[in-house]
């Protein structure tokens, strides 16, 4: 029986956002009650889901787990938000209700955090993919190379998203903010390059975390829903961008086609002509010749295999 002081005050809390997700549920629950650490608490935040994913929540009856539902659809970020509105404690671990972690995983996370520097607001650990269609696994261990800050690391190499072992101080939420969730698409880039500018992080190699993939993510391709996202914030960091040429090539060259995406031929050229010159590779010059001469589709089509 867990005593009253562990369900009061969790060392650490978990937050899984669900929508629509009966057939994966259960093993992310599952997952997390067989931690080798047992003083959490569970937040599994339904975003008025439609099938019967509630209803395999409700047939849990370990009191650490807690459920919210919000009022509306809002999306993954909103979810999480409420989540983390809701948690007492100290440290909080993101999983998609999709994935699952490893027996250790909150005992790693929290052992690396607790033991950090106030500089330092957030970790990951390494990740597991795992692809259901083709069974393909992949490991991944994300360990960047260090910029001058780690604002400027990220910048230059943002490999991590919330559902990939991602542990944060709660502080860092009370000082920077929550998750944009007016956003379309991109939450996970504009939080970490927006928490980055205050907070250091820290990263454990251990594969913690399975994060189960379709072989096509539809999500990652609305390319409409990201352009509108990047449009929205990537302005908050161009001053540090356009202190670092590279950063500027990858960036520019990215919000170019992106606004191709939109067919706003205006704001693409703007980021074409934002890229220095002696930096416009022949790539990116082909590529913003496809997307000038020919449809939408033949251009992406042909801009994919000048990709691959």
């Amino acid at each position: 029986m867990l005593n009253k002081v562990i369900m009061d005050k969790p060392l650490i809390s978990i937050i899984i956002p669900v929508y629509n997700r009966s057939k994966t549920i259960q093993r992310a629950i599952d997952s997390v009650l067989s931690q080798t650490l047992d003083n959490f608490d569970l937040i599994i935040v339904d975003d008025c889901s439609t099938d019967n994913s509630m209803e395999i929540v409700d047939s849990y009856q370990d009191p650490r787990i807690r459920k919210f539902t919000l009022n509306k659809n809002s999306g993954a970020a909103a979810a999480r938000n409420e989540g983390i509105k809701n948690s007492f404690s100290e440290f909080i671990s993101f999983l998609d209700s999709d994935d699952k972690f490893e027996p250790e995983f909150l005992e790693e996370s929290l052992n690396v955090l607790k033991n950090t520097s106030s500089e330092i607001g957030f970790m990951w650990t390494g990740s597991r993919l795992i692809y259901s269609t083709s069974g393909k696994i992949l490991e991944q261990q994300w360990n960047p190379k260090r910029a001058t800050t780690s604002h400027l690391t990220f910048l230059k190499d943002l490999k991590i998203g919330t559902g990939a072992g991602i542990s944060v101080k709660k502080e860092v939420f009370e000082n920077c903010g929550y998750f944009d969730d007016s956003l379309p698409a991109a939450e996970d880039t504009e939080f970490f390059l927006r928490i980055t500018e205050k907070y250091d992080y820290a990263v454990s190699l251990k594969i913690l975390i399975n994060i189960y993939r379709e072989n096509s993510d539809r999500l990652s391709k609305n390319f409409v829903k990201i352009a509108n996202a990047y449009n929205q914030f990537l302005p908050n960091h161009f001053a540090e961008i356009d202190q670092h040429p590279e950063i500027m090539v990858r960036y520019y060259y990215k919000m170019m086609w992106l606004n191709y995406h939109l067919k706003d031929k205006i704001k693409a050229k703007y980021y074409y002509d934002k890229i220095p010159k002696e930096l416009r590779t022949s790539r990116i010059m082909a590529v913003k010749y496809l997307y000038e001469l020919f449809p939408l589709t033949s251009a992406f089509y042909f801009h994919e295999k000048l990709a691959g």
